[in-house]
């Protein structure tokens, strides 16, 4: 169906060619001619060697000049094994052709095949004759004819034939050879419709795309040459025995895994023993710092361990350096699995800072958003009689966490002999709030010099209504580099589970060894560095 396909498409090309007219333009030079005449030397060869009408004695040749000095005069025979191979070619027959009412061989088939592109030479050959013009739409017919017998031999020769209980490849001929003579056969076919589809573009384009696909069914030609002369590839595969292990060999590489490891652990005791006064103190900052984090997460209103976001992070960092460990073996996964938990221990000392501050600010955005609410709200209290503190506590049973939370906690320190001014201030550290800030400052200078609490906080909901307007705006202009910096860390991972559907196999066996695990470290790494470049980019302070 595929050929089909490509046939059809080779006759819509056809009818985009000019049907007449002349080109004085050609554009191969002397030099490329020889290249095709060498070529066709030595696909004429070729194919007379899969001529089994032709007798032995006379399938011997010499190279021309065209060749070159290297060449030039060597005699060319058949190799020693094909004489043999090519008796049972013939006699394994292949196709039917109704319409010449003959059965081929596999070796008629191969000779079909050769002498298809020694046509294809012979026609770029002749085109280069300045005795006749170059007619396109006949130059290009004769191409679509070459192409289309290449692709029905081709066809033919890559069947495989049931014999009885055997299937016969004819993949497998010519001790193997034929395997890398049909893929370079598969690459000229490509040339081939290359060629035709040079016709059909620019002006400009024409004569260079024609030089480049004739050119390269040149090398190819060349190539198809040389496997042929060439040694066969291997077809089977080596013996497993050559990769086996002997207990010797298997000891001492425990022993070694083994003297390796208590090594490194005596290497880490010295360290230790050395720095110990350093790292005791190192340590003892840290627990105070730890339990200066857990009283921040609790003035978030969270109650969390610091010691499980720690050893969480170490943990996951462990398991990754286990399973590149694992896949690697030997002394250096030992050394790659310590390097992992060194790298966790780093990251997870940092990580309650970071989650401490990403809380904060989450809780900030949600604290901004009722803001207005609340000083609408206090306002209207301060116009009905009350004080600021009933105000607040007004805000603390009417309104929703987490503003509620934190003017309730002002009145409950209030309330324990905290002055409301400090009180307020405590607020003011908890909260990230730029516009929460302001309001605060302006309750405090107001109890101390006095003022219309009512009017400022009416400027300041006109403040917030304004800003979020503008935080609007800022959002919908840095909408795509949001989606972008989304993008980057998403399409990865889709792309990643793709593959992982379609080649399972072949994907967990690449990504359970070293290499593997390292891409998709590196990758990690480069993603999170892209999504934060371009949501950085995004990014505006007013």
């Amino acid at each position: 169906m595929k050929r089909t396909i490509q046939l059809g498409l080779l006759c819509a090309f056809l009818l985009g060619v000019l049907s007449a007219g002349t080109v004085s333009a050609r554009p191969l030079s002397a030099q490329d001619k020889e290249k095709i005449e060498c070529a066709m030397f030595r696909m004429q060869v070729l194919g007379n060697f899969f001529n089994v009408e032709l007798p032995d004695g006379q399938k011997s040749f010499t190279y021309p000049k065209v060749c070159g000095k290297r060449y030039e005069g060597k005699e060319v025979t058949p190799p020693d094994w094909f004489p043999e191979e090519l008796k049972e070619m013939e006699k394994l027959k292949v196709v039917y052709i109704p319409t010449e009412n003959a059965t081929l061989s596999e070796a008629t088939l191969w000779y079909r095949t050769i002498s298809n592109v020694y046509a294809y030479l012979d026609r770029a050959n002749n085109a280069l004759d300045p005795r006749q013009p170059v007619v396109f739409a006949q130059l290009s017919r004769g191409y679509v004819k070459n192409r289309i017998q290449l692709v029905a031999n081709l066809d033919r020769l890559n069947k495989e034939l049931v014999r009885g209980k055997d299937v016969y490849n004819m993949k497998d001929s010519m001790q193997g050879r034929a395997r890398a003579m049909l893929a370079t056969l598969e690459l000229m076919n490509r040339e081939f419709y290359s060629t035709i589809e040079s016709f059909t573009s620019a002006d400009s384009e024409k004569e260079d795309k024609y030089r480049q696909s004739v050119m390269a069914v040149v090398t190819l030609a060349n190539q198809l040459w040389s496997e042929f002369k060439g040694k066969p590839l291997p077809m089977n595969p080596p013996d497993p025995k050559i990769y086996n292990v002997t207990d010797q060999e298997r000891l001492f590489n425990t022993l070694l895994l083994i003297l390796g490891s208590v090594l490194m652990g005596f290497a880490v005791y010295l360290l230790f023993d050395i720095k110990h006064d350093e790292i005791m103190g190192a340590w003892d900052r840290y627990r105070e710092k730890s339990t200066l984090w857990a009283d921040d997460f609790n003035r978030q209103f969270l109650t969390i361990d610091v010691k499980y976001i720690v050893f969480g992070t170490i943990g996951v960092f462990a398991l990754f350096g286990l399973m590149m460990a694992i896949s690697t073996g030997g002394f250096g996964g030992v050394v790659l699995f310590l390097i992992c938990l060194a790298i966790g221990a780093y990251v997870g000392i940092k990580m309650p800072k970071i989650v401490l501050d990403k809380l904060k600010k989450s809780r900030g955005v949600k604290i901004n958003a009722q803001l207005m609410d609340a000083l609408i709200l206090l306002s209207n209290s301060l116009r009905s009689g009350m004080d600021i503190v009933q105000g607040f506590e007004l805000v603390s049973h009417d309104m929703r966490p987490p503003i509620a939370d934190e003017f309730g906690l002002v009145i409950k320190n209030y309330q324990l002999g905290t002055p409301f001014e400090k009180a307020l201030e405590g607020m003011d550290e908890r909260v990230d709030s730029r516009m929460l800030s302001y309001t605060i400052k302006a309750i405090i200078i107001q109890r101390q010099v006095g003022g219309n609490l009512t009017v400022i906080f009416a400027r300041l909901v006109e403040n917030i209504r304004e800003e979020s307007k503008l935080e609007e705006k800022l959002d919908a202009m840095t909408a795509q580099q949001k989606i972008q910096a989304l993008v980057v860390g998403i399409m990865p991972v889709v792309m990643l589970g793709v593959m992982f559907m379609f080649r399972p196999d072949e994907m967990i066996a690449f990504y359970t060894t070293f290499v593997g695990l390292c891409v998709l470290l590196f990758c990690f790494v480069w993603i999170m560095i892209g999504m934060a470049l371009i949501q950085k980019l995004g990014e505006v302070k007013v």
